[in-house]
């Protein structure tokens, strides 16, 4: 009598276990809802990262062109105020873009020392007249 009733108990599981193997059609769904949200999410994170990374990348070469051009003018390499114009209009190519500034050199109250303002943009600034600088900088210069 015990030996049957041993050959019946891992039966009746076996049975049971057969019929709650497996997942329903809901529980599918629900998974793969989640795992789809999951994704979505993850997609779009990389996508801002992607394009906080190109907008930074942008803003230190502007910053460079910047700086190079304020370097010309402290040398006097570069001669903004006998340009003949408000501000000097130029481009400059760096790492194979072309970047266009616009700088301009103003009076201080010291009559030897000149305020530079050089502003970087991406794109031509006079066939584009609402675009903002992506990149300003200011500095001093000594002028005898």
């Amino acid at each position: 009598m015990q030996l049957l009733a041993k050959q019946m108990a891992p039966l009746k599981m076996n049975l049971y276990l057969k019929k709650t193997a497996g997942l329903t059609l809901i529980e599918v769904l629900v998974a793969l809802a989640i795992v789809s949200i999951a994704i979505t999410a993850m997609m779009k994170a990389v996508s801002q990262n992607v394009r906080a990374v190109s907008y930074l990348q942008d803003k230190t070469i502007a910053t460079w062109v910047g700086q190079q051009i304020i370097n010309e003018a402290r040398v006097g390499l570069l001669d903004i105020k006998n340009s003949g114009i408000d501000k000097m209009n130029e481009k400059t190519v760096m790492l194979n873009q072309t970047w266009f500034w616009q700088a301009s050199e103003e009076a201080t109250t010291n009559a030897h020392i000149k305020k530079v303002t050089v502003e970087v943009f991406p794109r031509d600034p006079s066939t584009d007249a609402d675009q903002t600088p992506l990149n300003t900088l200011e500095t001093y210069v000594y002028r005898e």
